[in-house]
């Protein structure tokens, strides 16, 4: 065997340990899933209600335990609260099976609507932007951000809904 050979072999012993690795890595995920829908079914079933989360231990029992489980598992607190717990309470409450860790992810489908057509909310949103107090707008959004890292919102809908019933606004 020349020296190629052997180098290339060694490579494809790698690449075949890898591939098992991967093989084996994806069954307990799919072990791990079936365990996490058979709790969350059973959270359903008792009709519990995951609330909002606060950092300093006052939000929901329930959502605290569910970041703190993550938190030990080796997420940041931040990616357990804004990635995974929406997809959590979305599964507790509606009782279907977790099928996408992230629901927050976007579906790749692009824009709904006709291509090229404006919405009437676009058009609302673009007045906003081009103001001009359009970085009153942008301070705004920075507050609303803030609110939701610091779990006083529990969405960004929520943080433009306060906003606009502190600004005396009637919310349908």
């Amino acid at each position: 065997m020349s020296k190629a050979t052997v180098s290339f072999t060694s490579i494809a012993i790698a690449c075949g340990k890898l591939f098992g690795n991967i093989a084996g890595l994806e069954k307990q995920a799919l072990a791990f899933k079936e365990e996490l829908n058979k709790n969350v079914q059973e959270l359903h079933k008792a009709k519990v209600k995951v609330g909002i989360y606060r950092k300093d231990g006052t939000g929901c029992a329930i959502a605290t335990a569910f970041i703190d489980g993550c938190v030990e598992a080796g997420l940041s607190q931040s990616t357990a609260q804004k990635t995974y717990l929406p997809t959590f309470k979305k599964a507790v409450a509606d009782g279907k099976p977790v099928t996408d860790l992230n629901s927050q992810r976007k579906n790749g489908k692009g824009r709904k609507g006709k291509v090229g057509k404006k919405s009437e909310l676009s058009e609302l949103l673009v007045k906003a932007f081009n103001h001009a107090e359009g970085a009153s707008f942008e301070e705004l959004c920075a507050t609303i951000e803030a609110g939701f890292e610091d779990a006083k919102y529990d969405s960004l809908y929520e943080g433009f809904k306060d906003y606009l019933a502190e600004a005396g606004y009637e919310i349908k």
